[in-house]
């Protein structure tokens, strides 16, 4: 008789992480569109990778990276964003921006890398998550994070 309880504990536990980022950056677009940004797109993909939100705000254009944590238990959420991460993102922006030539409202724009950290539980100990952003505890956004 063979064990298949191991089997698919990997995937769930990957599942569980995709919904956990998918709510962080939910959450994120709420925090954003109340400090007055307008999202542009989410979840751009490429074969290079994936930015989590391209927003605006005035003549700022920030391509961001949500980074969403249960605890502290592995750090701080936005030092998982370290030099492969922020190649990878700048190779995307550079190619979104290159198909994006023609809108002339970007032309006047100035670009940053911006991260955002989402703590869940600091926003689970405020009551319902999805309320609490209003407050914005266990969200920080870190402008011009990298270059």
């Amino acid at each position: 008789m063979s064990r298949h309880s191991d089997v698919g504990a990997g995937r769930s536990r990957n599942d569980l992480r995709k919904q956990r980022g998918r709510a962080g950056e939910k959450l994120a677009c709420r925090f954003l569109e109340h400090s007055g940004y307008t999202i542009i797109e989410t979840n751009h993909r490429s074969r290079y990778g994936e930015i989590d939100i391209i927003a605006r705000r005035e003549r700022i254009l920030a391509f961001i990276e949500v980074k969403t944590r249960l605890g502290r238990r592995y750090g701080e959420p936005f030092e998982a964003v370290g030099t492969r991460k922020q190649n990878q993102i700048r190779r995307m922006a550079s190619m979104w921006l290159a198909a994006s030539q023609g809108d002339t409202a970007l032309r006047e724009c100035e670009f940053r890398f911006d991260v955002i950290s989402v703590k869940l539980s600091e926003l689970e100990s405020q009551g319902n998550p999805s309320s609490a952003v209003d407050s914005f505890p266990g969200i920080a956004h870190m402008k011009d994070a990298f270059r």
